[in-house]
């Protein structure tokens, strides 16, 4: 019963860490997946920004981040195009683990050769 009582909250907060970044991680790799799809539209486009944000939005459906944004920009003299998706991440287990306050802002983007 003593081991127990040392062991658990240890294993609590190991199991709480790897269930809050598997989130992050989950979350960025959405977020890297819809600045890719918003990019590749504004890339084979005039660009369109309105298609190419709906693109972007349409794939981040299921994350659950706060003040969502999709920007898009270019392509400038460059003629590169950048989409950029941003919002702010709120842990579940926002006091347990220790480090890991929130919120936490995320940021993702991507650029590609416009086509145009």
């Amino acid at each position: 019963m003593v081991e127990f009582a040392l062991v658990i909250p240890i294993f609590l907060l190991l199991l709480f860490g790897i269930i809050e970044f598997g989130r992050i991680w989950e979350t960025l790799n959405t977020m890297t997946g819809a600045a890719r799809e918003g990019a590749r539209v504004a890339a084979v486009t005039a660009p369109d920004v309105g298609r190419s944000r709906a693109a972007a939005l349409n794939l981040l459906g299921g994350v659950t981040l706060a003040g969502l944004s999709v920007s898009v920009s270019g392509p400038g003299g460059s003629n590169e195009v950048t989409v950029t998706v941003s919002g702010t991440y709120t842990p579940l287990t926002n006091a347990i683990i220790p480090g890991l306050i929130g919120p936490i802002p995320l940021s993702r983007s991507t650029t590609m050769h416009w086509e145009g």
